[in-house]
């Protein structure tokens, strides 16, 4: 079991030591649940985003940043609007400010 320990920055920013920011690993989260819920394997998934299976992996375990153009992309491959991605996470940046990798 790997731990996860949050580190404060200044400016309200905070990361996991392991680099990995917690928005990340929520979205991450999300896209695996839905991804599931469809029925969808990481292959498929990877098809309609023209990434590779491995692309996928990292993402739902939040390795890979979430960048705007993903965001736009993935509620269309999930069948979700993007509220669905962006709800979950709008209290974690209220509370801890704003998340910077």
């Amino acid at each position: 079991m790997r731990v996860r320990k949050v580190v404060h920055r200044t400016a309200g920013a905070c990361v996991t030591i392991a680099g990995r920011n917690p928005v990340d690993i929520r979205l991450g989260e999300l896209m695996r649940q839905r991804r599931k819920h469809l029925g969808l394997t990481k292959s498929g998934l990877a098809a309609q985003l023209a990434l590779t299976k491995d692309d996928i992996r990292k993402y739902e375990r939040g390795e890979i940043p979430f960048r705007a153009d993903m965001l736009a992309v993935l509620p269309i491959a999930l069948r979700v609007r993007v509220p669905f991605f962006i709800d979950p996470i709008s209290g974690m940046v209220r509370k801890g400010g704003v998340v910077r990798p």
